[in-house]
């Protein structure tokens, strides 16, 4: 079989051209702005020793979210999420822990909790409401999170709350007035 051989005289592509016409744009209109950045990139690197893909992690601000379609009868809330990202996104518990701002240990107990309650994957289906991580950040519940997060901010019933999360309505009700005195106490 012959190795074909590429011809160094060959021409770019032309959406290759175009990348590279534009970031030489880029860098000669906004040539302070580029080596700013650059100078602050360093900083980090050398203050907090991080590789570049660390870097690049840092500044791809990816949202994780969740679908509503993981939450059953049978899993609390914070063991369906916790399902969901061991299994499904292959997080640690480390990074599961950060995200939902709960010690690593609890999330490790949470875990194995669940997987003799539901040895089944979580089946996932398409959801129409995602939930955000970032909503875990304060001192609220789970639930309580997830239900002023639905309620406030995606303007659902407590009923719509209360069907796609498989809890009762009063819960859901209950929840919501817990997390609102929360709130407004802090």
């Amino acid at each position: 079989m012959e190795r074909q051989r590429r011809n160094p005289l060959k021409k770019k592509e032309p959406e290759q051209e175009k990348v590279d016409s534009f970031l030489k744009k880029i860098q000669t209109e906004e040539r302070f702005t580029v080596e700013r950045i650059k100078e602050l990139l360093q900083l980090l690197r050398t203050k907090y020793a991080l590789t570049a893909k660390e870097l690049i992690h840092l500044l791809d601000d990816k949202e994780v979210l969740v679908p509503f379609s993981i939450f059953t009868k049978k899993l609390s809330i914070l063991e369906a999420i916790t399902k969901y990202l061991k299994e499904e996104l292959q997080l640690s518990f480390h990074q599961i822990g950060d995200l939902l701002n709960r010690n690593e240990r609890n999330i490790w107990h949470t875990y194995n909790n669940t997987k003799k309650k539901h040895i089944a994957r979580l089946s996932i289906v398409a959801s129409r409401y995602f939930l955000p991580l970032s909503i875990f950040q304060n001192n609220l519940s789970i639930l309580e999170n997830l239900v002023l997060y639905a309620k406030d901010e995606l303007n659902l019933s407590y009923h719509q709350i209360a069907v796609l999360t498989e809890r009762n309505d009063r819960t859901i009700w209950t929840m919501y007035q817990r997390a609102k005195k929360k709130v407004a106490q802090q």
